[in-house]
């Protein structure tokens, strides 16, 4: 069950998703203006807003900008309806912050499907990675979209773990535990350390981190991991192999060869020269950047720096 709340003009409309919202055993609220839905939710704290675009009063635009940069509502689930449903309105109420939107008129079935998927999107966002204990791919995901909503000036850095996969395949399923805790606990302890108190982390699977800061951190931040990652890596060898500089594994075709100890690539986006308006755009950034950071005896930083709008 979810406490949902309603902001809709459309008294007979609100009537009837309220109704069938109770029915299928939510806890429902319902206001017919923009002005004085920011002040409800406040003081209610729902975990879903189904929340109109043209309303009396505020509007919903400027409601979920709100919500967006208040400190205790802003990771609230927005669904926005919209009477046009043309791309423009809708991108720019996404940009605002909004989770999905749905197009007037629209079936309950639709609108009750709409709801599931934000409501798994949500739990999944409240999930952690066993052996890491950290967030995943859509939380972090969702929190760029939030800051960004916000305008705040932002980095995200994707870290990938070199090495990985050879590591783990003379090491088994105790290695590949003990070096995704290890480098969790790495990253956590110096955001910690370091005063980094803003920053979000998440494990997007195998030897993929996301780490995203304030601006003002990233450099200070990845440098300091960088560096000691690369000392403290050893920890996870045996001191022949770090002697030598290399493990000999066989990878899942067969074939032998000679890989380094485990080093980092770190990709860098941030919002210093261009708009993001979504995670997606970023992302599709620091999928480029993850290319260019290519270690050699040493973890190594790639920023993007372009000033292209995205």
């Amino acid at each position: 069950m979810s406490h949902i709340m309603l902001v809709d003009d459309d008294v007979d409309l609100a009537q009837l998703i309220r109704t069938k919202l109770v029915a299928e055993g939510n806890e429902v609220s319902v206001i017919h203006s923009g002005d004085g839905a920011f002040e409800m939710a406040k003081q209610e704290k729902p975990d879903l807003i189904i929340l109109d675009i043209m309303l009396p009063g505020e509007t919903g635009y400027r409601i979920c900008r709100r919500l967006r940069k208040d400190p205790e509502l802003y990771k609230v689930g927005i669904l926005i309806l919209t009477a046009l449903g043309e791309e423009p309105e809708v991108l720019h109420g996404l940009e605002q912050g909004a989770d999905d939107y749905l197009s007037k008129p629209f079936k309950l079935d639709h609108l009750m499907d709409k709801i599931v998927a934000l409501e798994a999107l949500l739990e999944s966002s409240q999930r952690r990675h066993a052996s890491t204990g950290l967030p995943g791919t859509e939380a972090v995901k969702r929190e760029i979209n939030h800051r960004l909503a916000r305008n705040m000036a932002l980095a995200c850095c994707y870290i990938d773990v070199v090495g990985f996969k050879p590591y783990c395949a003379i090491t088994g399923a105790s290695g590949q535990t003990r070096a995704l805790e290890f480098i969790a606990r790495m990253i956590t302890t110096l955001t910690r350390d370091m005063g980094v108190y803003e920053s979000y982390t998440a494990h997007l699977g195998g030897e993929h981190f996301a780490v995203m800061l304030n601006l003002e951190d990233y450099e200070r931040f990845c440098n300091t991991f960088m560096e000691m990652f690369d000392q403290r890596v050893k920890e996870l060898y045996t001191p022949e192999q770090v002697q030598q500089g290399y493990i000999t594994a066989t990878d899942r075709r067969g074939k032998t060869g000679r890989y380094p100890l485990m080093m980092l690539s770190i990709g860098v986006a941030h919002n210093q020269f261009r708009q993001y308006k979504s995670a997606k755009k970023m992302f599709e950034v620091l999928a480029q950047t993850r290319q260019m950071a290519k270690p050699v005896n040493k973890s190594v930083m790639f920023v993007d720096r372009r000033q292209t709008d995205r």
